[in-house]
């Protein structure tokens, strides 16, 4: 999981987290940051930071874990899991293993290819998912834009990047979901398109269009990856 560079890295900037070994980081970080809904960026803030970003500023204090993981069912990148912080869903904590849903499976190949990036990973991910917990804390919400739980945020990913690689690891993925895999199955084997008016799969079950039009983009792109590239279904 680290690089020497990793760790030295680490040593200069969060001198009290502890590699434990090559797959364990544990220890307190505490930090400044900040995020600026209106242009999206994100900035952990230093001693010698200028805060060009603006924002809501937020500061706190966490003990993290930071541990390789052996078992890959809902994720392949390293697991952060966070002591005092309310187990739910809402936090974007993965109700499996009470580990943090960082990014969705269909995006993780940007740090593991063509060989993980501990520091992209540490700065893009781990951080604001820190800073979304204090601010889900303040404001009772998360900070910014967040795909569905479980496979229909798998859905609304994929209509971000339609690969056809990707398709197959979409299919893999929401098929392992019963439920959704019955509501889902038949849409993707439908000749007509996926209208708006459909019913979604989530426990609104309201429109697609209106209940989550994201995750309508996906199916209907799924359903001609389906049947371009004639992948069979399970």
């Amino acid at each position: 999981m680290l690089t020497e560079k990793d760790r030295q890295w680490l040593r200069e900037h969060y001198r009290n987290l502890l590699v434990e070994s090559d797959n364990k980081i544990v220890g307190e970080i505490s930090f400044t940051a900040t995020h600026n809904k209106e242009s999206g960026r994100f900035l952990e803030i230093g001693l010698d930071t200028i805060d060009g970003v603006g924002g809501l500023r937020l500061s706190g204090t966490f003990q993290i874990a930071i541990t390789a993981r052996t078992i890959t069912p809902h994720s392949r990148l390293p697991a952060l899991t966070i002591e005092g912080v309310e187990t739910i869903s809402d936090r974007h904590i993965n109700q499996s293993d009470l580990s943090a849903c960082l990014c969705n499976p269909l995006e993780e190949d940007e740090y593991l290819e063509p060989e993980f990036d501990f520091q992209r990973y540490f700065k893009e991910l781990v951080m604001p998912f820190l800073y979304g917990q204090l601010y889900y804390s303040q404001e009772g919400h998360w900070p910014w834009f967040d795909y569905a739980h479980g496979g229909l945020g798998t859905i609304e990913a994929f209509s971000r990047n339609p690969a056809p690689e990707k398709a197959n690891e979409c299919i893999l993925r929401i098929s392992q979901e019963i439920q959704l895999w019955k509501t889902v199955k038949p849409l993707l084997l439908q000749r007509e398109d996926i209208k708006g008016h459909t019913l979604c799969p989530c426990p609104k079950h309201d429109h697609l269009r209106r209940c989550h039009p994201m995750a309508l983009d996906g199916l209907r792109l799924l359903r001609n990856a389906v049947r371009e590239h004639l992948i069979q279904l399970p």
